[in-house]
């Protein structure tokens, strides 16, 4: 009995020892199989981890599409502000810890950027889907609103931070403009003063670069400009402004309320010299040079609309014209104004003819009218040695011409100096004075045409010369036989000022 104790104590030892070591062993396999399995993101006293196969990951890390970043060092994931030994700056998101690219609003609706490629933080100039952006150096926040650069130019960014250029309207209804430049130096800058913009003249106030309407004064100058109250676009030439007409500069500088251009006093068709002369001034301030002008109207009873809408056309903008750029002789063109033998032979056929179409008129080259109208029995010719036997009289309708001009007297002075009245380049029809036969500027016939020139609108605007040479000792001149054009009125006994006052009253 006592045996069989022992053996059964004996058992039970060694199934005690064995069940303790299975224990063991059980134990140690499970502790084995958790860290076998321990992977993902682990947070541990506040620090967030990321394990592979049971190791932490450090350096970079790629999952579904999302970058995050683990310390190369401990493995503690970055979250938050992060920057670089270059002192780029990074930001990853604080509860995912996910690098951020592309814009990122914060609480303050500030926008930053950072490049997709490498998550890093942009600053300065940005270009991006053709839009501009500037980012600040400091912080990369997108700039909003006006901003002003170290220079004083200004620009303006929308709440997205799109920088602005051409033209934007305001809620409110202010126009302003911002340059559209491939530089970045001058892309974007606001317009202020004067700009020109696709050939149009702008006045842009320089405080807050609001488009200007309405007038305008400069009063350190003394001028004053209007812009159209729709558009803003300067005006030039000839405008009504609440039913008042002004004549503006080429430069939009106001010259005062428009002259009504004078009528003179003649009836054309009525074979006189003073019919003559009035007809000959009716294009005065009112048809511009054209290179073969007048040859095709030269049958026409008074002046074409052609030639008067080219005048206005052009008085909006009279620096810009050049009849060099309408010298083609084509129909058009000629129609337009008025070369000097066209002027004449057309201020011929006014007084010769009662209405338009009769025969071919009598417009033909500068150099053979003296011989052309003698031929017609119209008068005799005066040559230079006649003139300087007699004290170089000249008479009231003797037409003056050489090989390259031609002109009309409309009265001598009593210096021996001559009104005249021709067609000259870059201006058109007009009132002249010449010298005195010895060759003095400071001659009557010149101050009288500076005075009647100015009783025009276009005087101030187109490039009229009152003053020109001694066209008295230059070519011959064609005399009128009194049985062609009459002198009832005594004009051959007047002087120019005498004869100007009869016509112009004044």
């Amino acid at each position: 009995m006592q045996n069989k104790c022992k053996k059964f104590r004996l058992w039970s030892i060694l199934l005690l020892v064995m069940l303790m070591a299975a224990g063991f062993t059980c134990h140690s396999t499970s502790r084995d199989v958790q860290a076998a399995t321990k992977n993902g993101f682990r947070t541990v006293k506040g620090k967030t981890y990321y394990y592979k196969n049971g190791k932490k990951v450090k350096g970079w890390l790629t999952l579904n599409g999302k970058k995050y970043y683990f310390s190369k060092s401990t493995g503690v994931q970055a979250k938050g502000w992060v920057k670089d030994k270059k002192g780029r700056k990074r930001y990853f998101t604080s509860k995912a810890g996910v690098m951020v690219t592309g814009w990122l609003s914060n609480s303050k609706r500030q926008r930053r950027y950072f490049a997709p490629s490498t998550g890093y933080m942009k600053t300065k100039w940005l270009k991006l889907g053709g839009k501009t952006y500037y980012l600040y150096a400091k912080s990369g926040v997108a700039a909003t609103g006006f901003v002003k650069d170290s220079k004083g130019n200004i620009r303006y960014f929308s709440k997205t931070g799109i920088m602005a250029t051409g033209w934007l309207t305001s809620s409110s209804g202010v126009k302003r403009y911002f340059a559209s430049t491939s530089s970045t130096s001058t892309n974007g800058i606001m317009a202020v003063g004067f700009k020109t913009i696709n050939n149009v003249t702008y006045y842009f106030y320089s405080g807050s670069g609001a488009m200007a309407t309405g007038w305008v004064e400069n009063t350190d100058k003394g001028t004053k400009y209007y812009f159209d109250p729709t558009t803003g676009a300067m005006y030039t030439g000839t405008q009504t402004i609440d039913g008042v007409t002004y004549v503006f500069s080429d430069t939009g500088v106001c010259q005062g309320e428009k002259q009504n251009d004078p009528t003179p006093d003649g009836n054309t068709g009525s074979k006189t010299i003073k019919n003559y002369l009035a007809g000959a001034l009716m294009p005065v301030g009112k048809a511009l040079y054209v290179w073969g002008g007048g040859w095709n109207d030269s049958t026409r009873k008074g002046l074409s609309d052609t030639m008067t809408n080219w005048y206005n056309k052009w008085s909006a903008n009279p620096s810009g014209y050049d009849y060099n750029n309408y010298r083609d002789l084509s129909t058009s063109n000629r129609a337009k104004g008025f070369d000097c033998s066209g002027f004449v032979g057309w201020s011929a056929y006014q007084v010769m003819q009662t209405q338009s179409g009769v025969g071919y008129g009598y417009t033909v080259v500068s150099g053979e009218i003296g011989s052309y109208y003698k031929g017609k029995g119209w008068g005799t010719i005066v040559n230079q040695s006649y003139l300087s036997q007699n004290g170089w009289e000249l008479k009231p309708g003797d037409i003056g011409y050489n090989d390259g001009h031609t002109w009309i007297v409309l009265g001598q002075c009593s210096d021996k100096s001559v009104v005249i009245i021709h067609s000259t380049p870059q201006a058109g029809v007009q009132i002249s004075g010449t010298t005195t036969p010895t060759g003095s500027y400071s001659s009557e016939a010149v101050a009288l045409a500076k005075k009647y020139m100015s009783l025009y609108s276009g005087y101030s605007i187109f490039n009229y010369h009152p003053s020109v040479g001694n066209y008295i000792r230059n070519g011959n001149y064609l005399r009128w036989n009194g049985n062609t054009l009459s002198d009832p009125d005594g004009y051959y006994n007047m002087t120019a000022d005498q004869i100007l006052y009869d016509l112009f009253g004044k």
